[in-house]
């Protein structure tokens, strides 16, 4: 993936004003295999209460693997193949994974997010 940019502020949701919308199609090679995030997708990145923000700030360089996470758990990509105990894993370590790529010096935050996707993820994976 280039550098470039992919996203845009969306202001026009004043109920949630921490999201944005993908402005070009992503598209991430995964363990199961090609997965395009496409124009018009609305996350947040990184799903972080306000009050940790100074520790796991909700953007930085690991956006792009919060977007992918986030587009994970939205489709429950693998979950028909993997069933879902399976599949919610393979995002987080995906997840996990692509952290430790974008901010390799950040390890222990990286493996807290994980932690926190693993703990408090169900409840998104089920909605």
């Amino acid at each position: 993936m280039e550098n470039g940019i992919y996203v845009r502020y969306l202001e026009e949701d004043p109920q949630k004003p921490d999201r944005w919308v993908v402005t070009q199609a992503i598209t991430y090679t995964t363990l199961l295999g090609p997965v395009t995030v496409p124009v018009g997708y609305v996350t947040d990145f990184a799903s972080t209460p306000t009050l940790l923000w100074g520790l796991f700030p909700p953007i930085g360089r690991h956006n792009r693997a919060s977007l992918l996470h986030d587009y994970w758990y939205d489709h429950r990509l693998g979950e028909a193949q993997l069933g879902t105990d399976l599949a919610r894993r393979l995002a987080d370590l995906e997840y996990w994974k692509r952290l430790d790529e974008a901010e390799a010096d950040r390890a222990l935050r990286n493996r807290i997010m994980y932690w926190a996707c693993r703990w408090f993820g169900r409840s998104w994976w089920v909605n």
